[in-house]
């Protein structure tokens, strides 16, 4: 499992994490290692595929819903890439636009343009 990273070296996931309230972020970070242990085999509930190799992995607290947006960088490798509080029905088209161009960067930085 990777955490984007941009190139200033931050970190959206890190930072979603540590301004989400101490319970709350517990349980975005249980659901995260439950999705390192399924990986790709992790479904619903759990995860569930968006559009264009984007997934969202679902946490719940409450009332509250989280999501963490994610891809994969290779066959086994998954890649963290942005999380949001969820507050609509569906997922921001915006927030998957984002995510689309954080895959991109990293693709490009890192990968030398070569997705997995």
């Amino acid at each position: 499992m990777i955490f984007y990273r941009n190139a200033s070296d931050k970190c959206p996931i890190e930072e979603f994490v540590e301004n989400l309230p101490s319970e709350d972020a517990k349980e975005v970070v249980a659901t995260i290692a439950a999705l390192r242990e399924l990986g790709n085999k992790a479904r619903l509930p759990l995860a569930d595929y968006l559009e264009d190799g984007i997934y969202e992995l679902r946490a719940r607290r409450f009332k509250k819903q989280f999501r963490i947006l994610y891809t994969f960088a290779g066959r086994q490798t998954i890649l963290l890439l942005t999380g949001f509080v969820k507050k609509t029905k569906s997922v921001p088209a915006q927030t998957i636009k984002k995510a689309k161009a954080l895959r991109e960067d990293y693709f490009k930085r890192v990968k030398g343009g070569k997705n997995g």
